[in-house]
């Protein structure tokens, strides 16, 4: 059976990849023997095969990057034909003007034809419409004929629950196989002959027994608190989930918008980099902690002689913190409280606590007390983006799902702080906290360091 998996599969992008390089190579080779067909009509002959055969492999990176940019491999489950048109317009755009630009750059001595770069962005234009229709249509068919259907869990058997359930049966061609509901109400076996397999706490297993691939959470009135607990207990199963609701208040994974006809929803998809997106992550921390670093240096000693001045004690402040799978590492930083101050307690949420010195207010404001953490960074304890390191006492108080925010190297900056930084509770920084491992990517950290900046200049929300 064709499953959504393959819909969604590497396989099917490397496939449709292969083609299109093909077709590409093709096209561009076809456009060149239409324009020496056509020489008599034109001014002046067209010039060798061999420069054309030259300038193939960058024609043929530009138009599979612009192929892919626009999402010709995402492979989504609903597209209308106008958005379909219009996002292959754009790749047939962008594939023009970056054979333009080599052309005019980089091959400028291979002295292309013009009109062979307009042939081939024609041809291939069209060779996409018609592939990219084909595969619509031909995933249409099947998931009407039941063939890749995508088997979905219905969690609540109540009014919204029965709304979804109506709009799936009723809408075959969206490719859902309804096979059940949960509910941990005891008296409710089936609706509308749909069974109710199991209560809340045997979802994991449901989902494991009947190979469920999306789950639509479908009630509203679930706390927060729950809908983790069983999003998390379902994460080794690989499974999709949709809250269907707007008032999910804890965003903790890649978010999409879509619908079940006029349902909106909210999809969660599980989200990790690549061991390939680990490494460069890796590499960046490092380059940036060392470039950092250096100009750190010079101005260590100032600060350390400040603080040995201000109030006794040493002037770096070592503490235990919890990092990556829940291990502990020893966290360095400038030290901004007095001495006596107990090692284990809330960090400050204003500037006037009595707890932090007075150099220390200037260095915590502009994270200045932060810079001996890029030692952390380079001995691996700690990445230079991700959720806050936070001490074993506040750890031990996690929920189950609260756990999750472990699963990665804890970060000098993340998504809280360039929000609202310190001024949000602790509650609302593991929601962003659990927006940033879901979305984790090496162009978000890039967006988190770069937005950082301002927020380090100018103090913003620091204390």
């Amino acid at each position: 059976m064709i499953r959504k998996s393959f819909w969604k599969s590497r396989w099917l992008t490397f496939v449709l990849l292969i083609f299109d390089a093909i077709f590409y190579s093709f096209l561009w080779f076809g456009a060149y023997y239409l324009r020496r067909w056509a020489n008599p009509f034109f001014a002046n002959p067209i010039n060798d095969l061999v420069n054309y055969i030259k300038a193939a492999p960058g024609f043929l990176t530009v138009w599979l990057f612009a192929t892919a940019y626009h999402g010709h491999y995402s492979h989504k489950e609903k597209i209308s034909s106008l958005n379909q048109v219009s996002g292959i317009f754009k790749a047939a755009m962008a594939g023009l003007l970056g054979i333009l630009a080599l052309a005019h750059f980089l091959y400028k001595n291979l002295e292309l034809g013009r009109t062979v770069i307009l042939f081939s962005s024609l041809f291939n234009f069209f060779y996409l419409y018609i592939s990219r229709t084909y595969l619509r249509e031909l995933k249409r068919r099947c998931i009407t004929a039941g063939i890749g259907s995508i088997k979905c869990l219905i969690v609540g058997a109540g009014e919204c629950g029965t709304k979804v359930m109506e709009h799936i049966i009723g809408h075959p061609e969206i490719g859902f196989d309804l096979i059940g509901f949960v509910d941990d109400d005891p008296l409710k076996k089936n609706v509308s002959q749909v069974p109710v397999l199991g209560n809340l706490k045997e979802i994991p297993q449901i989902i494991r027994q009947h190979n469920i691939e999306e789950v639509f959470l479908a009630i509203p009135s679930l706390p927060h608190n729950r809908q983790m607990d069983i999003i998390v207990e379902s994460d080794g199963t690989g499974v999709d989930f949709k809250i269907v609701s707007d008032i999910f208040g804890v965003i903790t994974s890649q978010v999409k918008i879509g619908e079940i006809d006029e349902i909106p929803v909210i999809k969660l998809k599980p989200g990790s980099l690549s061991p390939t997106q680990s490494l460069v992550k890796r590499i960046m921390d490092v380059i940036i902690a060392i470039l950092l670093f250096i100009p750190a240096l010079l101005i260590w000693p100032i600060i350390v002689l400040y603080i040995r001045m201000d109030s006794r004690g040493p002037a770096i402040f070592k503490q235990e913190r919890i990092g990556k799978d829940g291990k502990s590492f020893l966290l360095y930083k400038f030290r901004t409280m007095y001495i006596d101050t107990p090692k284990f307690q809330e960090a400050p949420d204003h500037p006037d606590d009595p707890r932090i010195t007075r150099i220390g207010r200037f260095l915590r404001k502009y994270s200045l007390d932060e810079l001996p953490q890029l030692i952390n960074v380079l001995k691996g304890d700690m990445s230079m983006v991700g959720p806050r390191p936070e001490m074993p006492f506040i750890v031990s108080q996690y929920e189950e799902w609260q756990y999750r925010r472990l699963s990665v190297k804890p970060g000098i900056t993340g998504l809280w702080q360039i929000v609202g930084r310190k001024k949000l509770p602790l509650n609302q920084n593991l929601e962003y906290d659990f927006y940033y491992i879901k979305n984790q990517s090496i162009l978000l950290d890039l967006i988190i360091l770069w937005k950082t900046i301002p927020a380090v200049l100018f103090g913003k929300g620091a204390f």
